[in-house]
């Protein structure tokens, strides 16, 4: 069984890194498209590794350093399981990926560990990039002893297992909650969202808790911070323990604890799992067709109903496109629950929360707008769109008025909240309204100009267009610098009134969305 679980994990991690594509395709275009992603993941490496290491030296400085391992533990512990949550149900049942598998003469143990494993990999690689530079500058400040390095690199290897697993716990409840359903991605998208904002509720609550007691916080800091860590993680810890401390009896708790736990997960799902990928791949029909009216709607009509359809048919898109929204939604409620007074230290911009609130609220549904995915997801199926009599500035309005008619409620709902927490002047009132809207409109449309040049239409899994793609990528990476750039400009020019800055920024991004609307001519791009 091990050199069937090899081979599939080979296969199922290439395929999601798109690595076969890129080493044998003779393509000239695609292969500098390859290395550009690489040096994307080098400099994004980079990014993480220096925020860590600022994290790790104001630990290490403020005579802290036995909690670096803990706190960066307890952060890769998050990171692993909130951005795996949105995949797992995905990747352990997916349904194409089933259909070739099952006719091969491999058990179904090593197709739930090798679709497993292909998870474990890339979070063992985001751990990676979170631990070690930590470590590393923990050995240089701290000069500790070999048994930490050897404990370390155990503990790394091993560290996201537990919250993987409870992602795919997570994902494996809903998928079988929802087999029975008629439509099953609604049901999916709803669970998988409800869960999401109940992480968000929590995560909302100790904020707000810690804020109440910060001063006793400052008073004894060791102590409440090992509180805080053992009660959120106790794992991280146990991890911690094993590495400053020596402790073999913590690390084989460690490992025992995350493996055990896994082979438990294993074996519960293992009897259900053939039924669950079976009855996912089915499709309800109802034998009580009626021909009804029909009605001739518009080109951008017919194409948005098209998008719309497309993009609630796949869990993936949804849940990991609607997260900027809903985080919207949520800085809204947060603030109108702390108070105007508790803004500043709410974001961590104290002073000047005001003038850069408009910019926060924008930039979160740009996160990852549905757009910069919209015309990969298309797959094998662009070649239909491309022989509709529709032109590409069409195709542009009704990929762009989705993203848009998405947005607009929790737009919406977070200017009311804003409005009902700020009571703002008529100034305030209209950078509050006017920043926001030309943010979601510029990222919609830049997401959409950077897929149209970088399309990926010969995928086999969701996950990785939405979550792996160049694209995705590129899109989060120039809405956070044009955040970061007018933040950085209400910042340096503390004199000007924040509503002549706000003007100028709504100016330049509906600009720049004019500017590509008259790019790239009329036909439209690429093949599928």
């Amino acid at each position: 069984m091990t050199r069937q679980i090899r081979l599939l994990t080979n296969l199922s991690l290439r395929g999601l890194f798109g690595i076969n594509e890129f080493l044998h395709t003779k393509d000239r275009r695609r292969k500098i498209r390859g290395c550009l992603m690489g040096v994307l993941w080098i400099f994004l490496i980079l990014m993480v590794a220096g925020y860590v290491c600022i994290l790790s030296y104001g630990l290490l400085a403020q005579g802290l350093g036995e909690f670096v391992p803990a706190v960066l533990g307890m952060a890769v512990a998050a990171l692993v399981f909130f951005f795996t949550v949105f995949k797992a149900g995905a990747v352990l049942f997916d349904r194409r990926a089933y259909e070739k598998e099952i006719p091969l003469p491999v058990t179904v143990r090593a197709v739930i560990l090798s679709r497993f494993l292909s998870m474990y990999v890339t979070d063992m690689l985001l751990g990676m990039v979170v631990m070690l530079p930590g470590m590393a500058l923990y050995g240089i400040m701290e000069r500790p002893g070999i048994v930490f390095y050897v404990y370390g690199i155990v503990a790394v290897v091993f560290l996201p297992l537990l919250p993987l697993t409870a992602a795919s716990v997570v994902g494996a409840v809903i998928a079988g909650i929802t087999v029975r359903w008629r439509r099953k991605n609604f049901v999916g998208i709803f669970l998988t969202l409800a869960f999401v904002c109940a992480v968000m509720v929590g995560s909302m609550q100790m904020s707000v808790m810690e804020e109440s007691q910060l001063e006793a916080m400052m008073q004894n800091v060791a102590l409440q911070l090992e509180g805080q860590i053992r009660g959120l993680y106790p794992p991280a810890m146990w991890m911690a323990e094993a590495m400053a401390g020596g402790s073999f009896g913590k690390l084989a708790l460690f490992l025992g604890v995350s493996l055990g736990t896994f082979a438990a997960f294993l074996e519960i799902l293992r009897p259900f799992y053939e039924k669950i990928c079976t009855l996912l791949a089915a499709n309800g029909a109802r034998g009580n067709y009626r021909m009804k009216e029909l009605h001739a709607r518009s080109a951008v009509g017919s194409l948005m109903e098209r998008e719309w359809r497309r993009y609630f048919s796949s869990t993936v898109y949804v849940t990991n496109t609607l997260v900027g929204q809903i985080l919207m939604v949520f800085l809204a409620v947060g603030i109108l629950a702390v108070g105007k007074d508790g803004i500043g230290a709410l974001l961590g911009i104290p002073g000047i929360t005001d003038r850069m609130l408009p910019v926060a609220l924008g930039l979160l549904p740009g996160m990852m707008p549905l757009t910069a995915c919209s015309v990969s997801m298309e797959g094998r199926q662009w070649w239909i769109l491309q022989t509709l009599p529709v032109s590409r500035r069409e195709m542009i309005r009704s990929k762009v008025g989705l993203n848009l008619l998405i947005t607009a409620p929790f737009y919406v709902v977070s200017e009311v909240l804003m409005f009902i927490a700020l009571k703002p002047g008529w100034t305030q009132a209209l950078s509050l309204l006017a920043v926001p809207a030309a943010y979601c409109v510029f990222s919609a449309r830049v997401g959409l100009a950077i897929n149209e040049k970088m399309p990926v239409f010969d995928w086999e899994n969701e996950t990785r267009v939405v979550k792996q793609s160049a694209s995705s990528m590129i899109t989060m990476l120039v809405d956070m610098a044009a955040g970061v750039a007018a933040i950085w400009v209400l910042a340096a020019f503390p004199d000007v009134p924040g509503l002549w800055i706000h003007a100028g920024l709504v100016c330049v991004l509906l600009g720049a969305v004019w500017v590509m609307d008259r790019m790239g001519g009329d036909s439209l791009p690429g093949e599928a």
